[in-house]
């Protein structure tokens, strides 16, 4: 019996900033360096300085699909 082996997918991460002047927030993807609560890019409504606020990672929505396909 053969067996596929099972492809390994990994999440896409990103960073998320907010103003602390206008409260907008702002999703990115990663980059080296980003941790939470180090001040990020100006804000493109008021031009305040933005801090990250959290840093997380997401499944592309295809790959998450596939993946409940296998477990049922």
């Amino acid at each position: 019996m053969w067996f596929k082996k099972k492809k390994q997918v990994s999440p896409i991460v990103y960073t998320e900033e907010i103003c602390q002047r206008c409260n907008e927030k702002k999703k990115r993807k990663f980059e080296d360096g980003d941790y939470i609560y180090k001040f990020g890019s100006n804000c493109k409504k008021c031009s305040e300085v933005t801090m990250i606020i959290a840093v997380y990672g997401e499944y592309p929505v295809e790959k998450q699909k596939e993946k409940q396909n296998y477990e049922t």
